[in-house]
């Protein structure tokens, strides 16, 4: 016979009481002895300690942490017969996702969305951090406490550039969470995340800072120094807090890395550092202000490297400056390679970009930099981002240059018309060989190449002048209509 569990522990039951007679009848005494139990070892107390410090954490911050449904209208047709009504995250989905929605028929209808996200409060006056596209083009919003109460809050201030956005609730007694120094962090260290993934308030994970400095992750414009994380991040996390070991917000959590739209393990936050220099405007309601120097830089390699003189790969290359920008003013050229800004080495084009951004306009900042071959240093008076622009050979001629792989023609007034290379000077790219080194480079037909092995060219003759010079190769400044660019091409 087949028995279950529960068969099964009667049978030892009785067989236990049957065996326990027995002995006592005859007269049997058995001592039993309890055998002891192996000490812990002291890994174990270790992993107690850090499961204490866990705990500890999330009792500091979740009182802060709140969640935020953010209510949309939108009117569209009454034939569009499908519209999420409800999603985590309006980053991460569209406003016609298909579930379902108004019947057909003519005229139109107002639909209702609801997205959810998350907080934290900053301080006793109510206001909360969260990301800007947990707010973005909002009609409604209300913030649930970890304590059950409700409020309805309104946008402070709000920065797509960042990604950041502070609203506020009128309330007493606010728990409030400190920001802490994400300089400080190491790759390894333990972070927390906690907010209400997939409407699931108070959920709090834990993982380490997998690397820092991450950028290029949400494709957009705007100014990127993620810090990536293994802690579990899910849609209805965005713009809660990442936490240190000291119970302080280190990251916004912002972002995730999913083919599926769930957690996989890669998972994004912004450091509290660029919070921090964004803050003071948005709690004023204002426009964040930014330094710009006007320049169209590019990461160093090799090759370019080489070409300029310069040993190492970091720092930036100066592949354009705008006219009158605060670059120009201070003398900074193209061809010049940066290596230092305000006494700090540049890394790369997005460490750059980062810190000239966070000096406040009319600031001034040492730049040092290397040109043919010497040490150069110059005094910029930072411009402002928000008004800072770029300013963006009549005989027909055109020339091929097989080793390179491209023709190029000169620039005729309705070529630069057309292409949109007015007050410019350079040859025009005609054509490119798919199977050339050009065209590995990304030199496109419709590219403006502005100078030749640093010689400028304003016309054929100028282009082939500058080749012939020098054999092998050649380096080209190429401008297109995401800005200029230096590219090293070997001949074949």
């Amino acid at each position: 016979m087949k028995m279950n569990w529960k068969m099964w522990t009667g049978a030892a039951a009785v067989t236990a009481v049957i065996a326990g007679a027995a002995l006592y009848e005859a007269g049997a005494c058995t001592k039993v002895v309890a055998a002891e139990q192996p000490a812990a070892p002291a890994a174990v107390d270790t992993a107690r300690s850090l499961s204490d410090a866990f705990a500890w954490v999330a009792d500091r911050v979740k009182p802060a942490v709140v969640s935020i449904i953010a209510t949309k209208y939108i009117t569209m047709p009454q034939s569009h017969r499908y519209l999420h009504p409800f999603f985590f995250d309006f980053e991460n989905q569209g406003e016609d996702t298909p579930r379902r929605g108004g019947r057909g028929g003519e005229g139109a209808r107002r639909f209702k969305q609801e997205g959810l996200g998350s907080g934290f409060i900053m301080d006793k006056d109510g206001y909360i951090l969260t990301a800007h596209h947990v707010v973005k083009g909002v009609h409604e919003l209300k913030v649930f406490l970890a304590d059950k109460r409700q409020f309805d809050a309104k946008v402070v201030g709000s920065d797509p550039k960042t990604d950041l956005a502070v609203i506020k609730i009128d309330g007493k007694d606010l728990p409030v969470v400190p920001l802490g120094d994400s300089q400080s962090l190491r790759v390894g260290d333990w972070v927390i995340a906690i907010g209400s993934p997939y409407g699931l308030p108070q959920t709090v994970t834990a993982g380490i800072v997998s690397a820092k400095g991450r950028q290029g992750v949400m494709g957009r414009d705007g100014y990127e120094d993620f810090i990536q994380t293994d802690a579990a991040i899910n849609q209805g996390n965005s713009g809660g807090p990442l936490a240190n070991l000291r119970g302080e917000v280190i990251g916004v959590n912002d972002a995730i890395y999913s083919a599926s739209g769930a957690n996989a393990g890669i998972g994004f936050a912004i450091p509290s550092a660029m919070v921090k220099q964004v803050l003071p405007s948005l709690r004023a309601g204002k426009a964040v202000q930014r330094g710009q120097l006007g320049v169209i830089i590019q990461d160093l390699n090799e090759e370019l490297a080489q070409q300029f003189g310069v040993k190492q790969i970091t720092g930036v290359l100066v592949s354009q400056v705008m006219k009158d920008s605060a670059a120009e003013k201070a003398g900074i050229q193209t061809g010049d390679v940066i290596l230092k800004y305000n006494g700090d080495a540049v890394e790369d084009v997005n460490d750059l970009r980062n810190r000239v951004a966070a000096t406040p306009p009319g600031g001034k900042a040492p730049v040092e930099l290397i040109r043919k071959g010497k040490n150069v240093t110059v005094t910029v008076t930072v411009g402002d981002a928000a008004t800072t622009t770029a300013s963006a050979a009549t005989e027909e001629a055109s020339s091929e240059k097989a080793s390179l792989g491209l023709t190029v023609s000169n620039l005729t007034d309705d070529l630069a018309k057309k292409l949109g290379y007015k007050d410019e000077k350079g040859v025009v790219v005609t054509d490119v060989d798919a199977n050339s080194a050009a065209y590995e480079k990304g030199i496109r037909e419709g590219d403006l190449i502005l100078e030749a092995n640093n010689q400028p060219v304003a016309n054929v003759g100028d282009f082939d002048k500058a080749i012939a010079a020098k054999k092998g190769g050649a380096l080209l400044l190429v401008k297109s209509k995401e800005g200029s660019r230096f590219v090293v091409i070997k001949a074949k």
